[in-house]
């Protein structure tokens, strides 16, 4: 409206407001979104934009739609935050790969019965017993240390009060004791072969600690041990061929209803225990184990990120107090032995290294660790630790094959 004050009188004007153009931009958006809408194979979305359609209807279908569009972008947010979550992903490299890039895994041979007698008895004699008793009723109650390993039977009190004299009046230690009655290697290793060498035993086999106490190992890194990383080839030959026996007629009692030997296979940093993958080989029996190892292991930009992210550890970032390298196994068996130290005030003697100083259990301590086995094992979740995943790791599938020794039998192998 205009206003116009001339000469006393007031005369009107009528103003037209003209609509504004739509902008070009607007124009070829809206006409692509009529477009897709008419052409679109998602179901219900031409009805939102059809002129012929009742608007309760158009309403309705526009509703469907916008709830499909947030659920679709609430997906993709779901799916970006499982990624931000566990940004790593495991792929297979190769189904083949040169067997002497790996390091061989470490064997380990335990026998079924933790001492040998001859030894036993030929120790017990050098020793000073106590009142009123012989070497026969010290040898009775020998089997009583096997509740260091196992909680399966129950021990007389009066067996562990006996032990435990003869330890006492002698004046040593519960590690010296053991170590004098374990099984030399060279009492069970007849004849050693490694990549069609004969070798000597000793150079190859030498005594470790164990779950089940001390055996004798190949190839383990432990310290105390000549760890010498062997590798090899793939075939029969080319691994590690032994020939087994118990240089002991009278041997102690047996931890199974059959006499044989325990075979533990881990990796090489790893602790020989009840996780280790084992096999039993009895005597008077030939037996092939074939082992296929599956290797995992980790690319530069996996080990950039940190834990978190990643969901795992490299070997250096979870250091252990008992072990030197970190792996799954060892750590549960970390558990184990801080669980001990805080239930019984020590720990066993085959878990026992030169660099820690905690008490090594006697066989006085034997009823605590029989009376509280479930919580030191881990049987129930709420025993157990904290492991977190091993980011590199090598795994062992093992076929077994055995069948009757017939030594008479001509054959071109001179093993």
């Amino acid at each position: 409206m205009v206003l116009d004050m001339e000469d006393g009188d007031v005369k009107m004007a009528q103003v037209k407001v003209k609509n504004k153009e739509p902008s070009a931009l607007y124009a070829a958006l809206k006409s692509t979104w009529l477009a897709f809408c008419a052409s679109s194979s998602i179901h219900g979305l031409k009805y939102t934009q059809d002129r012929e359609t009742n608007k309760i209807v158009r309403f309705i279908w526009m509703l469907i739609t916008l709830i499909m569009f947030i659920c679709a972008i609430s997906m993709v947010y779901t799916f970006y935050m499982s990624y931000r979550s566990n940004p790593t992903r495991m792929n297979v490299e190769k189904d083949h790969a040169p067997i002497d890039s790996l390091v061989f895994p470490a064997v380990t041979i335990c026998t079924e019965t933790l001492y040998n007698i001859q030894k036993a008895k030929s120790y017990i004699g050098t020793l000073k017993l106590p009142p009123d008793t012989n070497t026969s009723m010290i040898m009775a109650v020998l089997p009583t240390y096997f509740g260091f390993i196992s909680d399966d039977y129950t021990y007389a009190t009066e067996d562990i009060v006996l032990l435990q004299n003869l330890i006492d009046v002698n004046n040593i230690s519960t590690l010296t004791f053991m170590q004098n009655l374990q099984w030399n290697c060279s009492d069970i290793f007849f004849r050693c072969r490694f990549m069609w060498r004969i070798v000597d035993c000793r150079t190859i086999i030498e005594v470790s600690r164990t779950y089940y106490g001390y055996c004798c190992s190949f190839n383990l890194n432990q310290p105390g041990l000549n760890y010498t990383a062997k590798t090899t080839h793939a075939g029969l030959f080319d691994g590690l061929s032994l020939i087994l026996y118990y240089n002991d007629s009278d041997y102690g009692e047996l931890g199974l209803y059959s006499d044989g030997f325990k075979v533990l296979l881990s990796e090489n940093d790893g602790y020989p225990s009840a996780s280790s993958l084992i096999k039993f080989t009895p005597l008077k029996q030939e037996t092939f184990l074939g082992v296929r190892p599956v290797e995992t292991y980790c690319s530069s930009a996996v080990k950039a990120l940190s834990i978190d992210e990643r969901q795992c550890v490299l070997p250096d970032e979870f250091p252990l107090k008992h072990f030197e390298k970190y792996v799954g196994n060892n750590c549960i068996l970390e558990c184990r032995v801080e669980t001990t130290l805080k239930m019984c005030g020590c720990i066993t003697y085959f878990f026992y290294a030169n660099h820690t100083h905690e008490r090594i259990c006697a066989i006085k301590d034997i009823p605590c660790l029989l009376a509280n086995f479930t919580a030191l094992v881990g049987r129930y979740r709420k025993d157990q630790c904290y492991c977190p995943n091993s980011c590199e790791s090598i795994q062992y599938n093992v076929e077994l094959t055995s069948a009757e020794l017939q030594i008479d039998i001509p054959t071109v192998d001179k093993f």
